[in-house]
């Protein structure tokens, strides 16, 4: 079983993962635009870290060890999946070695946006209406874009 506390928890750890993977990738291409865009999007990260945080401080300190009403276990199970993968929670690095291309990182970069969004959108239903929902939405657009920004650059790429 999850509670709130450990939800905003991984949704911490994975916005550090990501920060680091694009300051990582930012430091194997010469290519302005695409450094320029991994900068840009290790910034985002940041910034997603920040409002996680804000949103695990401002819970109220009575319900962050509630467990999450979840009757069928599937979201919690989902939750697990995610908690145990060591890419996403224990800060394993991702691998960027020297010998990768651009292309692979763009690729591991849309994979790892889509990942976020599957569990942010997880996340927003085990949220109260009242609390977080809304800013859980804004992450979730934002990493849409991202995705998006990825893509275009992608398919730059191949042309």
């Amino acid at each position: 079983m999850f509670n709130a506390n450990e939800i905003f928890n991984i949704g911490i750890q994975i916005e550090k993962n990501g920060e680091y993977f694009y300051h990582s990738a930012a430091q194997k291409t010469d290519d302005i635009d695409i450094k320029n865009l991994f900068k840009e999007l290790a910034g985002w990260e940041k910034q997603h870290i920040e409002i996680f945080e804000k949103l695990k401080a401002s819970f109220p300190d009575k319900d962050k060890e509630k467990d999450i009403h979840d009757p069928e276990n599937l979201t919690h199970l989902y939750l697990k999946a995610v908690a145990d993968n060591e890419v996403f929670v224990k800060g394993k690095e991702l691998s960027l070695d020297d010998s990768i291309s651009v292309k692979e990182i763009l690729k591991q970069a849309i994979e790892f946006e889509k990942d976020s969004v599957v569990l942010y959108t997880s996340m927003k239903g085990l949220v109260g209406d009242d609390f977080g929902k809304r800013h859980i939405d804004k992450l979730i657009t934002e990493e849409i874009n991202h995705i998006g920004q990825l893509t275009k650059k992608f398919q730059e790429l191949h042309i």
